[in-house]
């Protein structure tokens, strides 16, 4: 038996929440996956978890969100005796009554206790848990807990105020015990507060933040920098956190590396190092940031030669904030077969851009997939301003002595 779970769990925690590995990280999956098929309910709990998404793991975590398999197993772990799926399924509002039901403790508060021993014996993950327990006020829940008991709103108030203020030795203990997961509600309780009962209070987020990037979490020297730079304007201060997070792995590092080499404020900029930085982050995928940048700089010929076909590549794996640049390409058939009508589709939704209007007012003027309308069109090219291929469009247009916009 491990010092607080069986000896898998133990070590499958570790390698899950105590480092940021994920060779580590699907192994000690594996080691669950045989130790739940053997009836360690605990194991099922934290394979729930891996399969909950984002928000209960690391960046950059390598499993799949499986909102089905992740509550099945979740199910497993609660009729097997695990406290803590039974206080992970009422922190992921899936403690059905169904759940409750099945359980084999008496109340929620029973499974909640064995949790809390484990935190006070100095378990990182239960001290995250029992943390969390406060600042979502599930507490309420735990403890069955009503309004009407107190003698005034005012009291029930501070009871819950009193209750959040509690999350915060135990993450604390847990942050800095080596979980860089419990300070993301430890950062949130100071940086977003609680309603109107837990003012934010910036200075007590940024020490948070400071403390989590000086014991080289990465994902928390990545938020340190993000703060530096794109909040307080202090590049030179962020560039060697940046770095260092992007090293140890957070690939979103090389994001604000990238932008720092681009603006040159700090260094001197290097467009060509500053690509090399955002197709780091791009090739991983699921990087919309880093494809839009990477493939801008191919698309305007920035730090390389102007690549259509590869921007292309790039602004295909974006969101919407790339569908200006993608939908000049569909629209005049620049490094991919030319679309007229996915063109004006992707331009018509993307969002208000020199790029934009430079691509509605090439539609519009030269009629493309659309009735030629070239005063529409030279309005748009207009609105583009200084952009060069967009000036050099509105040199083929001029207004006749009627007033009329023809072609030269």
């Amino acid at each position: 038996m491990g010092k607080y779970f069986s000896d898998v769990v133990d070590k499958a925690i570790e390698d899950l929440y105590y480092c940021y590995d994920s060779k580590r990280a699907n192994a000690a999956a594996d080691a669950l996956f045989l130790a739940a098929k053997e009836g360690d309910g605990d194991a099922y709990y934290f394979l729930s978890r891996c399969f909950s998404g984002v928000c209960y793991s690391w960046d950059y975590h390598p499993f799949e969100e499986n909102e089905a398999a992740a509550y099945a197993m979740l199910h497993q772990g609660i009729s097997l005796g695990s406290a803590a799926a039974v206080l992970g399924a009422l922190r992921m509002d899936m403690l059905t009554p169904e759940l409750q039901e099945i359980m084999p403790f008496g109340s929620i508060k029973e499974a909640w206790d064995v949790i809390y021993e484990k935190a006070k014996n100095g378990c990182l993950f239960c001290q995250y848990m029992i943390g969390n327990t406060y600042y979502f006020l599930d507490i309420i829940e735990i403890e069955d807990r009503k309004e009407g008991e107190f003698a005034s709103r005012e009291a029930w108030d501070n009871w819950r105020r009193e209750q959040m203020e509690q999350s915060i030795p135990w993450f604390k203990k847990s942050f800095l015990g080596g979980m860089g997961l419990a300070g993301r509600n430890y950062r949130n309780y100071y940086g977003s507060g609680r309603g109107d009962l837990i003012p934010p209070v910036y200075e007590k987020k940024m020490e948070v933040i400071r403390q989590g990037a000086e014991l080289a979490y990465p994902d928390w020297m990545y938020n340190y920098a993000f703060e530096l730079y794109y909040k307080l304007d202090r590049a030179e201060e962020a560039l060697p956190w940046a770095l260092r997070a992007a090293q140890a792995g957070h690939l979103f590092g090389w994001h604000i590396v990238g932008d720092i080499y681009w603006d040159g404020k700090a260094v001197e900029r290097n467009l060509a190092y500053a690509l090399e930085c955002f197709e780091k982050t791009a090739g991983y995928g699921n990087d919309p940031y880093g494809c839009r940048k990477a493939g801008e700089m191919y698309f305007r010929g920035l730090g390389t030669e102007k690549d259509y076909a590869r921007a292309v590549q790039y602004l295909e794996q974006k969101d919407e904030e790339a569908d200006d640049m993608l939908g000049i390409c569909c629209l005049l058939g620049y490094g991919c077969e030319q679309n007229p009508a996915r063109g004006k589709a992707l331009l018509e939704r993307s969002r208000s851009t020199i790029y934009k209007n430079y691509g509605l007012g090439m539609m519009y003027a030269e009629g493309i997939g659309v009735k030629e309308n070239i005063e529409k069109g030279v309005e748009y090219l207009k609105a583009a301003g200084n952009y060069e291929p967009a000036k050099e469009a509105l040199k083929q247009y001029k207004k006749s002595l009627f007033g009329v916009w023809r072609r030269k």
